[in-house]
This record gives C-alpha cells, structure tokens and sequence, in this order.
C-alpha cells in the first residue's frame, strides 16, 4: 500500500469523463464520449465547449502545434486546432474501417500510436493497435486483445506499452523504427479479481509508469522493468485515465466513471511530457 494522498474533486457532471491533457497554452480539457464533445475545464471547474467531433471521443494526446489529437470510438483519429476546428485524419486501414479507436500517444520523433478495441471482449479478442508514422503511413502493428486500451511511450522512444484491459496486463514491444516493433512481452500485471482492469497510462520522468485500474479504484505503479512498486487507493471505483501538469508537472488529473467527475492529487516527481516535436 501507499501513503496517504490527498484528492480533491476539480468538476463533476462529465459523463465518460475521459482523456485529460494540457495544450501549451496551460489550459486543461477533457472529452464526454456521449455527448461528442472535447471540454475545457477552467481554473474554477466551469466547463465549456471546444469543439465537438459528432462522434465519440475518448482519448485525448497534444501536439507541438498546440492541436488536440482525439481517438475517437465512432470516427477514428481527429485532430482539433487550437481554435476548435475538427478534421479526420484516419478512419481507415487497407481501405476498411478502423474497429473504434480508444486512446493514443506519440513518441519523441512524432509517430503517433492508438489502439482500437471496439467490439472486443475476453470470449472474441479483435482489439487492435497501430502507428501513424511521421510521414502519414498507417501500420497495423499487433491484433487480439481482450480491448485494447492505454497506451505509452518511454522517455527514449525505444518501448510501446499496451493495456489489455479485460485480461489485466501491460505489454512491452521493443520499437524498432517508424512503423515497426518486435519482442512483444508481458509487462506486468494488474491486481483484483473485478471486471475491468488498466485504462489510462502515463510515465513519470524517472521511468515509473502510472496506470488507473478501472473497477479497482486504485492507480498501480510500475518500476522502468514492470515490478510494481506501489498501488494508490481513491475515493473512487471506476478511474478512467491520467495525466500530469501544474506549474511544476507534478499534480495528477484523473478522470473516472463511478461520479463523472475530474480529480487531482499530487505525485513525487513531474510526469513525462511526451509531446511530438
């Protein structure tokens, strides 16, 4: 078990709250998968409409240029210029849809990576991960996850960790180069025996991986090798993703599905901004 860490609740009433993330400008959003929308969370919690992609957005990943890239279930990979415009990047793959996309990153030299697990369960494993390579080339790089889910990059850019969600377990892939990965290996393990499992997933910048365990009310930390170093509790079952920001990285947004609501706490160290160039 961990310390004791302090949470306070910054707004409620998002349902599906999902996808938080800082532009460069320090302003704060989050997605209503229900309602297609991307939401800006202001300093006193008021929410507002930034633009709304007409399907159903899920995770959220900014670029250098201040764009929000969105994974979104119903259309695909979206990107949303800094004055709310929505435009569709991919929704296809060797001209056939793309199985809902879920959740997204980059790594430092600009591919950027998302799974896509709609349809998929523990019975039919379909979900599916991919690369949009730096020159605009889309790679199906691995398939048959029981939902495939979070997403992450090293500080190097040299590994890809996957969430499997309904299986509880994190896979690595050694990243070979644009578009290529290889070595795909167990990780590391989530705790309890609840429907659900990993969800959202970020670093810190000393290597040590955050991920919300959805079902299981607690964040799990993982050491640069995968041990697990720590498990957080909250006053919540139903954590849906994370990420860092604040004046010195080190507050902790957390979005969950058990009141709707977006959280922060404090961590140790600042998180890893891993940002396209």
């Amino acid at each position: 078990m961990s310390e004791s860490f302090q949470f306070t609740q910054v707004t409620t009433g998002i349902r599906g709250a999902e996808g938080p993330m800082f532009d460069h400008q320090g302003r704060f959003f989050v997605v209503a998968p229900g309602q297609g929308l991307v939401l800006e969370v202001q300093p006193d919690g008021k929410v507002r409409e930034h633009a709304n992609t007409g399907g159903i957005p899920a995770g959220l990943m900014v670029d250098q240029a201040d764009h929000l890239w969105v994974a979104d279930m119903k259309l695909g990979i979206c990107r949303v210029s800094p004055d709310g415009k929505v435009e569709r990047i991919i929704d296809t793959y060797e001209e056939q849809p793309i199985r809902g996309c879920n959740d997204l990153c980059f790594d430092p030299a600009g591919n950027l990576y998302f799974t896509a697990p709609a349809g998929s369960s523990i019975e039919k494993p379909v979900g599916e991960v991919f690369t949009r390579c730096a020159t605009g080339q889309v790679v199906r790089l691995d398939g048959g996850f029981a939902f495939s889910n979070g997403i992450a990059v090293t500080a190097d850019g040299r590994t890809l960790i996957v969430a499997e969600t309904y299986v509880k377990k994190l896979w690595a892939y050694e990243i070979l180069g644009p578009g290529r990965v290889a070595n795909k290996r167990l990780w590391a393990r989530l705790t309890g025996d609840h429907h659900g499992g990993p969800d959202g997933l970020d670093f810190d910048v000393d290597g040590n991986l955050l991920a919300t365990n959805w079902g299981g009310g607690r964040i799990e930390v993982f050491d640069s090798t995968g041990a697990p170093v720590e498990r957080i509790t909250l006053p919540f079952a139903k954590p849906s993703n994370l990420h860092f920001g604040g004046a010195d990285g080190c507050d902790l947004w957390i979005t969950e599905h058990t009141n709707h609501a977006v959280w922060r706490t404090r961590w140790r160290r600042p998180g890893l901004l891993a940002l396209a160039p």
